[in-house]
């Protein structure tokens, strides 16, 4: 049997096997130990009837070979698709060439520029001028208050509104370009949730890089918000007047986005880093399955459906219980932080509209302000639940 050829990819030991992927088109697996040996002797050139003669002699064991190849052509990690035959005929047909040349990654140098020693130095400037600003100028700290920059609630809320696109896109935009530095195809994409549109990057592609290269490119984004807070607070001190209010809310609005990675049972970037820290591959996963476990021991509780747990590494089953006991005092934070942020917003909200709407005239434009931001305030959430039923009855649809 003669040897299979395959794509370049990448070996990555870990706590409970391989990580073997394929990173330009971002599939991954684990292995056993020894199921990636016998991928390494197969992607070195070897023979399948070799291979499996090497593992028989090696681990004491038959493997089925044609299962196990048939198993890394669904990944594709095999060269044998249409796509590579075809690339085969365009670099002449029957002697296997060389790789087919990749366009150079782009923002790779950027990358390299946004984390060297230069830029750390600077950004460490930035963040202790910040610091120094919130201690000796008070007026600058976040509070409610500064999201109300202006007597128009209809300018507060499309200002911020507008604003939350290209912050949350620089949060992001940090992610790219730690995994670019590495190397790595992040890429950045924008998609719709219910509808909102989000900025999202996907960083499947560090499953490829050791553990301990993984933690920048998790942590990039809330250094993105650090240093956006504090170039804000920078400019409300040292700008022109007019630049002040609204800078300082824009930047209250990113603290509630970093207090917000810290709720780890939404699986935000401070989770990948816990994930990683903890040698986990399926946390939330297991999690979710073992609170599900202890609910159906209350009365009325539906039982819960068989769950897959093959996918679930032995540290997930171990540090499950530990997460479960941490979601649910996240819950308790997610309502602390609520509380203390979200309600002063509402209330700030309420006491300006209210007089306006009592006490204005009906040809005054702080009656006509208040009724527009009114409209907003609810349009959205009205639009908010329009959307969620039609997607829930889209969802229970593709479920039948």
């Amino acid at each position: 049997m003669s040897a299979i050829e395959f794509h370049p990819l990448t070996f990555v030991d870990e706590a409970d096997g391989v990580v073997v992927g394929r990173s330009d088109i971002q599939s991954y697996a684990v292995l056993p130990d020894d199921g990636a040996a016998l991928l390494r002797r197969l992607a070195e050139g070897m023979a399948l009837d070799e291979a499996a003669g090497w593992y028989l002699t090696e681990f004491g064991e038959s493997v089925d070979i044609g299962d196990f190849i048939e198993t890394l052509r669904e990944l594709g990690f095999v060269k044998d698709d249409i796509e590579d035959i075809r690339e085969d005929v365009e670099k002449g047909g029957a002697e296997p060439g060389p790789e087919k040349s990749v366009r150079p990654l782009r923002f790779r140098r950027l990358g390299g520029w946004a984390f060297s020693p230069p830029a750390w130095v600077a950004y460490t400037a930035l963040v202790t001028a910040c610091v120094t600003l919130l201690v000796t100028e008070p007026r600058l700290r976040p509070h409610t208050a500064n999201v109300f920059f202006s007597p128009s609630l209809v300018l507060v809320q499309v200002s911020l509104a507008l604003a939350q696109v290209p912050a949350v896109s620089w949060h992001e935009f940090f992610h790219v370009l730690a995994g670019r530095r590495l190397g790595l195809p992040t890429s950045l994409t924008m998609s719709r949730r219910l509808i909102y549109l989000v900025v999202e990057t996907h960083l499947d592609a560090l499953y490829s890089v050791p553990r301990r290269k993984r933690y920048l490119p998790f942590l990039a984004g809330m250094l993105a918000d650090v240093l956006l807070f504090s170039a804000l607070t920078v400019l409300a001190a040292t700008g022109p007047s007019w630049a002040g209010g609204p800078a300082l809310a824009v930047a209250y609005t990113i603290v509630l986005r970093l207090v917000w990675q810290f709720y780890l049972f939404l699986r935000t970037d401070l989770y990948y880093v816990v994930t990683t820290l903890l040698g986990c591959t399926a946390l939330h996963e297991a999690t979710s399955a073992y609170l599900r476990g202890r609910l159906r021991r209350l009365p009325g509780v539906r039982p819960p459906d068989e769950v897959d747990d093959s996918a679930w590494s032995p540290r997930d089953r171990l540090m499950a219980p530990w997460f479960a006991l941490l979601t649910i005092c996240g819950g308790g934070f997610l309502l602390a932080t609520a509380a203390l942020a979200v309600v002063p917003l509402l209330w700030g909200f309420a006491t300006r509209l209210g007089p306006q709407l009592a006490h204005g005239t009906a040809g005054g434009a702080g009656f006509w302000d208040s009724i527009v931001s009114l409209v907003l305030f609810f349009g959205d959430f009205a639009l908010l639940l329009v959307v969620s039923r039609r997607e829930a009855a889209r969802n229970r649809k593709h479920r039948r």
